[in-house]
């Protein structure tokens, strides 16, 4: 298990490009954690894709609701990170 100091205080939501730029991803710090891929789509926005959890969550009809507004909120936050680039 990966274990991150609370004590750093990190920021919810991370944005972060591989060495190269040439692929983007953002990061959910808090439990459960995951990393997903984000690429533009034809509409001119992004999309967040290929999600791999770091912290396994359970996956049932308690949790489902709660995995979904997880992944609106991972939107949100991709669109106001764009909208602070001026993108």
């Amino acid at each position: 298990m990966v274990r991150i100091n609370k004590s750093m205080n990190l920021p919810r939501w991370l944005v972060g490009e591989n060495v190269n730029g040439k692929r983007q991803f953002i990061i959910h710090t808090q439990e459960p954690r995951f990393v997903g891929e984000i690429f533009d789509n034809d509409a001119g926005g992004s999309d967040i894709t290929d999600i791999q959890f770091i912290d396994q969550p359970v996956i049932d009809e308690q949790t489902a609701g709660k995995m979904a507004k997880l992944m609106r909120e991972a939107g949100d936050a991709l669109i106001k990170y764009d909208k602070n680039l001026g993108i």
